[in-house]
């Protein structure tokens, strides 16, 4: 893909059953850090990190379509306290029933989502909580996820979709946007805007960092 097809490269929202059915796909082939997982994993993978916007906040996720084709997208919400309220109390009791009912197989993700979720252990978000800076919640009420399929990788798609979407965030007023990664992405989100809030650090050259970008005053 050449610089060029970059720039006609079309940032927007998903229009059709379809369109989400591609980022289901993108963040499958894309979930352990930037490379495929286990395809038993698939389906509830992509429920997990996929079913929760596509249900709760279809507005704010964005698409970058080349060549007819979804190449990469973004999912967000401009504030994360409601999202997660909404995301506990509207789809997790399903979620669980439906991995009781054994739609999804007994894969690790759903002995984690089970153990999260019956308070047998803490999500990374909970363990980087102490970490985070005084009135985080606040000041970055928004958050995003975005993966970027890897023939379309460093060549302005990423850019693109948190352009799209920082412009969006400012325009309804919201005051900053943070998220989580690993240590290998952390160089494309800070020539993005986006600084250094809290980490966790997992062991030698692994750990998860929050980073943050201020938007609206």
């Amino acid at each position: 893909m050449t610089a060029g097809s970059v720039e006609r490269a079309i940032v927007r929202v998903p229009r059709s059953a379809a369109d989400w059915q591609a980022v289901r796909t993108l963040c499958c082939e894309t979930g352990d850090g930037g490379h495929p997982i286990d395809p038993i994993r698939w389906p509830l993978f992509a429920d997990l990190w996929i079913g929760p916007y596509q249900k709760l906040a279809p507005r704010w996720t964005y698409v970058a379509e080349v060549d007819g084709r979804v190449a990469g997208y973004l999912t967000g919400c401009p504030d994360t306290t409601a999202f997660r309220r909404a995301r506990r109390f509207r789809l997790m009791v399903p979620l669980l029933i439906r991995i009781a009912l054994g739609r999804y197989g007994w894969t690790s993700d759903a002995r984690r989502t089970v153990r999260l979720a019956l308070r047998l252990g803490r999500g990374m978000e909970a363990r980087l909580g102490p970490s985070l800076p005084a009135g985080f919640a606040h000041a970055y009420p928004a958050h995003l996820h975005m993966n970027v399929d890897a023939k379309h990788r460093r060549q302005g798609i990423g850019a693109r979709l948190i352009e799209r979407y920082v412009r969006d965030l400012g325009q309804a007023r919201v005051r900053g946007v943070h998220l989580f990664c690993g240590a290998e992405p952390r160089s494309f989100y800070a020539r993005n805007g986006f600084t250094n809030l809290a980490a966790l650090e997992l062991g030698p050259e692994r750990g998860v960092y929050v980073m943050g970008r201020r938007l609206a005053s």
